[in-house]
């Protein structure tokens, strides 16, 4: 559906030769408004609400997008000043259009000093797309218009008027003015009268233009970095070619042994690829139009933003996303923003939601494509800056500052950071030992797990040989609740004896996938344990070579595994030509669990019961299969023992826990 908008309502012209335009700063909507009106005016000239010192720095900015910059400018005994140039931002977006063209460019805001910008609360504007733009922003500027106003802001409008008419005079033709919303009105008023120059600031002893660092895109940008990638990749009024998801989300890459040293897995160029891929498949997904332009709606960015991360969280740890769960993220998310006064959420939204229903994996996912902006890199031809919360770090020093227009105070996303390297050559530095260890905390939680699972088997076996009579000389095991409630009216009590088990459980086998084309887990190793408080493990698992993690740090997540004690008896039972006769690979871990479990019993958690020949195979040998159905048990605990890091030698315990989640 084309949304038509009127640029007269928009946009009118409050003296001859001047139109003027209201705007929120910073926001996606505001700069597909800003296109529209330009596109349809055709105005001669373009000015727009900036510091008019800067212009040297803003056009330098501006020219540099899609690479996102700051324009840093410092005084002494006052804070920087920092305005964020972005594709969404409708300055940016103003003055990018009249670059293009060879127009005229103004900065029309005069630089007083001292005070700071009021902090005017603005509706969320995606509501554009319901009330239309025209209706939104008339009904914002007479709101903002009832607030008192202060000295400063009425010598700010002033000057504004002042600049505008010396800029219309220099121009043949129509000048397009975009101011925020509170200024709109008042300098609509002030603007056919005359003016005088106000006394402003005429030049800044220090300014200069920042490239900024990806990783704090999503703390300085108002919408989600994804949706200003697709707004950039709309800016050239044609849809992105179609991108397959698989070609947008992978980042498994095989890597080649080459004697005991890795190569790199996602190299810089194929990461850019991925990212690329990620922009034009947001872009197409979530398109909306606008008088026949093409803009990214971030409602529906949302709906991409989940199919990707499912995918992906998929492809990382073999777990499937349920229907429920993404019945309940909507829900969760669209309360969420109620609470809040918004219309779409954003980044902090996002994962908030999917942590809410499932879990930190599913968070990091949600976060890591929606900070997706493929054209900025961590270097550039200028300096980098980094920013925490109200600080830049310049690399030299950090400094304080303040940003130019209201901003939305900025919350930390509640999702762990999972560390990164643009050097691959540093992690692979690791894989200089022939050995390969685990890590000791998940050796201990798999081996609580295993421990758990014997006694519940052995609780399910004894429950099974339950006697329950009534009660004459001896409580037994204690009293039968049940069947003394149950015959209440015969007013008899009942006590119950479970049956004594000869011997206890022995080997754990724990199957999550049975893998009967042999693709999914590829791998399959046996390691033996290191003292008398581990057993031994023969498990199959996803490839881990295709997950570097850290400096010799893999990650792989179990497709089945067994566990015998005590350690040091198995043998490779996937070399072992007695298991040669097994049809797949779960049948191996449990013919083997059979053979080398010292106990009567052997425990089976899978989601189907063992095959009868697995039965006959340990009656012969005086054992009992007890089989465990999957549902039965937590999916949150299992989630936590299927995950399995390999360290490429012992010393690697020491730095594990840096990269280990």
């Amino acid at each position: 559906m084309d949304q038509q908008v009127d640029c007269d309502r928009l946009a009118p012209e409050v003296v001859k030769g001047i139109r003027l335009l209201p705007v929120v700063h910073d926001r996606l909507e505001m700069g597909a408004v800003a296109r529209v009106v330009l596109e349809a005016l055709q105005p001669a000239a373009v000015a727009v609400e900036l510091p008019a010192p800067l212009k040297r720095s803003v056009l330098t900015a501006v020219d540099r997008l899609p690479k996102i910059s700051l324009v840093i400018s410092e005084e002494p005994g006052e804070e920087a000043l920092v305005w964020l140039c972005s594709p969404g931002d409708p300055f940016a977006e103003a003055l990018r259009w009249a670059r293009a063209r060879d127009l005229p460019v103004f900065l029309i805001d005069p630089d007083l000093r001292g005070g700071q910008p009021a902090a005017d609360a603005v509706p969320d504007p995606y509501a554009i797309w319901e009330l239309g733009p025209e209706d939104y922003l008339e009904l914002l500027c007479e709101s903002l218009q009832r607030r008192p106003s202060s000295p400063m802001e009425r010598q700010r409008e002033s000057g504004m008027a002042f600049r505008a008419q010396q800029a219309r005079r220099q121009v043949q033709g129509t000048l397009l003015v975009l101011v925020g919303a509170a200024h709109a009105r008042p300098l609509a008023q002030v603007l056919p009268d005359p003016t005088a120059q106000a006394l402003a600031r005429p030049r800044r002893s220090h300014q200069e233009v920042r490239h900024v660092h990806p990783r704090s895109l999503t703390g300085i940008f108002a919408d989600p970095p994804l949706a200003h990638a697709a707004h950039e990749l709309l800016r050239q009024g044609s849809l992105p070619e179609p991108v397959p998801i698989r070609d947008a989300i992978s980042r498994r890459i095989p890597l080649e042994r080459h004697g005991l040293r890795l190569l790199p897995g996602e190299e810089p160029e194929q990461g850019q690829r991925r990212r690329m891929n990620l922009a034009r498949h947001a872009a197409r997904r979530s398109v909306r139009r606008l008088s026949g332009q093409l803009f990214p709606d971030r409602r529906e960015l949302a709906r991409v933003i989940w199919s990707v991360a499912c995918e992906s969280y998929h492809e990382q740890t073999e777990e499937e996303i349920q229907p429920w769960q993404e019945r309940i993220f909507f829900e969760f998310l669209r309360r969420h923003c109620r609470l809040q006064g918004l219309l779409a959420g954003g980044v902090f939204e996002w994962v908030v939601a999917a942590r809410g229903v499932a879990d930190d994996n599913l968070a990091w996912e949600v976060f890591d494509a929606a900070r997706c902006y493929p054209w900025q890199e961590s270097s550039a031809e200028i300096p980098t800056v980094e920013i925490d919360g109200d600080l830049l770090d310049l690399g030299t020093r950090k400094i304080r500052f303040r940003r130019r227009f209201f901003r939305v105070k900025r919350r930390p996303v509640p999702v762990r950071r999972r560390p990164e390297t643009e050097n691959t050559e540093e992690w692979l530095e690791g894989f200089d030992s022939p050995h390969i260890c685990s890590y000791q905390p998940e050796d201990i939680v798999v081996e609580d797990y295993a421990r758990y699972l014997q006694t519940r088997a052995l609780a399910l076996l004894s429950s099974e040989q339950k006697r329950t009579e009534p009660f004459s000389t001896s409580l037994l095991d204690g009293i039968d609740i049940r069947e003394t409630l149950r015959n209440a009216p015969i007013q008899k009590i009942y006590v119950q004896e479970f049956g004594r088990l000869p011997g206890g459980a022995g080997s754990v086998v724990v199957i999550f996938d049975r893998d009967l084309t042999g693709r999914k887990f590829p791998h399959a190793m046996t390691w033996l344990g290191e003292h008398d408080q581990e057993s031994d493990m023969a498990f199959y698992s996803t490839d881990p070579t295709q997950q570097v993690v850290g400096p010799g740090i893999m990650r792989a997540t179990y497709g089945g595994l067994m566990m015998s004690y005590p350690p040091g008896r198995l043998y490779d039972v996937w070399q072992d030509p007695e298991y040669r006769r097994a049809r797949e690979k779960a049948e191996v871990l449990l013919m083997s669990a059979i053979d080398y479990s010292r106990e009567k019993l052997v425990v089976h958690l899978a989601a189907s019961p063992p095959h009868e020949t697995m039965r006959q195979r340990a009656a012969r040998q005086g054992k009992r299969i007890l089989h465990v159905p999957i549902g039965s048990v937590s999916p949150m605990t299992l989630k936590k023992i299927r995950v399995v890091h390999l360290l490429a030698g012992p010393d690697k315990r020491k730095i594990a826990a840096d990269y280990i989640w």
